[in-house]
């Protein structure tokens, strides 16, 4: 009966817990942070090295510098 009370008060607890932390916060989008879609940016894969975006035409890579091929 002890262990009942006492995992009911604590998963009590750990829902209010997270419900207090996440509160009414307000997220503000920055539209200069926002991607476009693939079709709209027009690159193909990412580079395999640093990720950035490229396009096929590319010999090398706009954010690292290293050449393909």
């Amino acid at each position: 009966m002890l262990e009942a009370f006492v995992l009911a008060t604590a998963t009590t607890g750990l829902f209010a817990l997270a419900k207090g932390v996440r509160g009414g916060e307000k997220f503000r989008v920055d539209p200069g942070l926002v991607m476009a879609s693939r079709g709209e940016r027009g690159d193909d894969l990412p580079c395999p090295w640093c990720y950035a975006p490229t396009d096929e035409r590319d010999a090398r890579c706009n954010g690292c510098g290293r050449v393909f091929g």
